[in-house]
Formats: C-alpha cells, structure tokens, sequence
C-alpha cells in the first residue's frame, strides 16, 4: 500500500480483563490518510474512529488525535479509498 493513500482500517482494540474472565476485544473502524506502512505498523494521519458495539456505534476517543498508531496484529481488513480531487 502506498503512502498519503486514503484508508479504511477495521481492527481489534484492546482486551479486557476484569478478574472473572477475559473479554473480546472491542471492534474498532478507523479512516485517515496513511503515513507509514511498516511490517510491524500503520499509522494513520487524522484519524477517524468509530467503536463498534453491540449497542450503538460510538466516536472513540472523545478528544480527535492527530494521528494513530494501529499494530498490524490487531488489524483485521483494510479498505482503499480514492483519493478526492
């Protein structure tokens, strides 16, 4: 994938683990521009997040990040977007 390519990642967020058992990880939807494509990373300028819930869908964090840094082990599809013009 090149770089300053337009992005949609769907990844895990972390696992919790409340001392009665551990619990799946939180499905997370990010957009952005990507800067860096390394073998261990993505990281992705002005992100967009969503968090995907058995309830509603949710903007995560509240505070908008200038950029993420998402471990490819926890990505589970990435989707190209045209670049607009």
């Amino acid at each position: 994938m090149s770089e300053n390519q337009k992005v949609g990642i769907y990844w895990e967020d972390v696992r919790v683990y409340e001392g009665d058992g551990l619990y799946d990880p939180t499905q997370a939807y990010t957009e952005g521009e990507m800067v860096v494509d390394e073998s261990g990373y993505i990281l992705i300028k002005n992100p967009e997040t969503i968090i995907i819930s058995k309830d509603r869908p949710m903007n995560h964090p509240k505070k908008k990040s200038l950029f993420y840094y998402i471990p490819k082990s926890l990505i589970t599809k990435i989707t190209k977007y045209e670049s607009e013009k």
